[in-house]
């Protein structure tokens, strides 16, 4: 009988707490706030797109942003009003991804804004100090690849090129297990970026194997870049390889006199 009593008492509690949710989420859906939120979310919420794949090379796409109204109201029912600056986002996340496809090559980033991004190769110290000097002149950052044995013998590189973003090209491009290892941790610990991107000038699918083991995303680039190569070919998400450091100055100047913005790898290859 006690029992009988204790079941009976835990499931009029369940039903009170299930009635009094119910009461409260219909109060709150007829709130005047509330109304309005889902008003505006009719035109604000974007849906996400999915990266494009095409063999084995992959393109980014875009993350969504919907409106997380429950989120909205609570923040704007302390003022009592609807606020649209108080709108509070969530994201939904492509089914296809870059996120999900570390074994495809990226040939290009983002396309939704005029972004570009530039990297040099670095095995050696005879240009650094060149490349340098143009790139604070026109106070831009750009993508540095350290060769493993060159790093491994020259670390304190980093903390003369730590205000751009640094990665590994393992050993002269090509990528194990070992140099990953090696190479990723003196950057994380010494740059001011995670080293996840791996760097390729041409197909091999072992070495994308093993940084795709390790969550890289590797990124593949045209290795005789040029000038005029750029200006034949300029595009959102462009990707360029600086080969001839003579020619810097006027790649820089030709991309910002086009409208775009160089930025790092990691705002231009997002979702």
């Amino acid at each position: 009988m006690k029992l009988v009593k204790i079941i009976g008492l835990f499931c009029l509690i369940c039903i009170t707490f299930f009635y009094t949710e119910k009461v409260i989420n219909v109060t709150m859906n007829q709130d005047e706030i509330m109304v309005k939120i889902k008003e505006y979310a009719k035109n604000n919420n974007y849906l996400p797109t999915n990266a494009t794949i095409y063999e084995d090379t992959i393109i980014p796409g875009n993350i969504g942003k919907q409106v997380n109204e429950e989120a909205s109201y609570k923040a704007m029912k302390k003022l009592n009003y609807f606020e649209p600056s108080l709108i509070v986002y969530q994201d939904i996340y492509p089914e296809i991804s870059i996120y999900n496809n570390y074994q495809k090559y990226i040939i290009k980033g983002n396309t939704k804004n005029k972004n570009i991004s530039l990297i040099y190769i670095i095995n050696n110290n005879n240009t650094i100090d060149n490349v340098l000097d143009t790139i604070n002149k026109y106070k831009i950052q750009i993508n540095f690849f350290i060769d493993s044995s060159f790093l491994n013998n020259n670390i304190s590189i980093i903390d003369k090129i730590k205000d751009n973003e640094i990665y590994s090209y393992g050993n002269l491009g090509t990528y194990t297990k070992d140099n990953l290892i090696i190479g990723n941790n003196i950057i994380n610990n010494k740059a001011n970026n995670n080293a996840n991107f791996c760097l390729f000038t041409s197909k091999d699918h072992l070495s994308l194997d093993n940084c795709a083991n390790s969550k890289m995303l590797s990124i593949i680039v045209n290795k005789d870049d040029s000038y005029n190569n750029l200006k034949s070919a300029l595009y959102n998400g462009r990707i360029f390889l600086i080969t001839n450091t003579k020619e810097l100055a006027n790649v820089i100047e030709y991309i910002l006199s086009k409208g775009y913005h160089i930025v790092p790898l990691s705002e231009l290859i997002t979702e």
